[in-house]
């Protein structure tokens, strides 16, 4: 009688104990939720390291402040992605680069881009501006190089891809001599700014970035579209439940508030406009607001619209010459 009390006792400890073990387990897994989540955005943007450039280069013109390459480079997928590199005339070699992205309708050497570079070159910088999937030498017949917006399925998978395409860029710079590989800044506009989010968020070579007119939320903007007449006009999306699911099953890869808080702790500068008529105040206050766990973080709000006046570049290589100086 006893040994079979004692075997009860055992059974009932065991159950309890096991019963411990899950309640355990389960309350660590609704704190390791979030990370597992973001573990599992961040593979969107894996990709074979091993995989061969074949980077071609044939000059392409000569400004008074740079010489410029046209680059091509292979990239996943077997795209090759077409770029300008601007060497610096003055200076000395290795050179400082800053990684440049244009914003939706640009390409690699729309006006502001080469401007931009124009500026940065003047410093000694030397500068590399690749075209987005489906903008510039890349675009497709039907295809919309508006790759930031979220009802599409075909626009997360360009958007995934100028990301990686993004990550063998800096590939392509490590290759190169006069290239200072560990000393290389990211400067992105509007769309160029919210994918240059995501790119900090799972590549750790890039020193300092400087995001202009980013945006995020961007389920939440979709959700109430009917607010904003000008994004509404420009992107006439159904709210239907169909759509809604494909806008948050491709938002919870590609949203920049997802990714902009991994920056850190490395220099960021976020500018944002007063009057921005294409991302609503809304959305860009989450952006920051996903952003605030920098301690090296700064925003600056100007007045201004979406479209920024070509002397903010003065500001924004003044904040590079601070925290990543040529």
């Amino acid at each position: 009688m006893r040994l079979r009390c004692d075997a009860i006792v055992r059974v009932l400890l065991a159950s309890v104990l096991m019963a411990t073990a899950l309640t355990q387990s389960y309350a660590g897994t609704n704190r390791q939720q979030l990370s597992l989540t973001q573990y599992m955005r961040r593979q969107w943007y894996n990709y074979d390291h091993s995989l061969p450039l074949h980077a071609e280069e044939v000059p392409l013109d000569t400004l008074p402040s740079a010489k410029r390459y046209t680059v091509t480079y292979t990239s996943i997928h077997d795209q090759r992605v077409a770029g300008i590199l601007a060497l610096p005339i003055h200076g000395k070699s290795p050179y400082p680069c800053i990684l440049l992205m244009h914003g939706s309708g640009g390409s690699k050497d729309t006006s502001y881009i080469k401007t931009s570079s124009i500026a940065l070159t003047q410093l000694g910088y030397a500068t590399f501006s690749i075209d987005a999937q489906y903008c510039g030498a890349r675009k497709l017949p039907g295809r919309n190089g508006d790759i930031f917006l979220p009802d599409s399925y075909t626009s997360r998978d360009a958007w995934v891809q100028t990301v990686v395409d993004l990550r063998r860029a800096v590939d392509y710079l490590q290759t190169r001599q006069d290239i200072n590989g560990k000393h290389i800044g990211f400067l992105g506009f509007s769309m160029g700014a919210m994918l240059g989010s995501v790119f900090g968020g799972v590549e750790k070579r890039i020193s300092v970035f400087c995001l202009a007119v980013p945006g995020g939320a961007l389920e939440q903007v979709v959700k109430h579209i009917k607010n904003y007449p000008f994004l509404e006009q420009h992107w006439p999306v159904a709210l239907t439940p169909n759509v809604m699911r494909i806008v948050h099953n491709v938002t919870e890869v590609t949203d920049p508030v997802h990714f902009v808080g991994l920056i850190s702790p490395r220099p960021l500068f976020i500018i944002t406009a007063k009057y921005d008529q294409v991302i609503p105040t809304e959305s860009s206050q989450a952006f920051v607001k996903a952003a605030r766990v920098d301690p090296h973080l700064t925003v600056q709000q100007i007045d201004a619209s979406h479209v920024l006046n070509p002397m903010i570049i003065f500001t924004i290589r003044a904040w590079f010459m601070k925290v990543m100086p040529a």
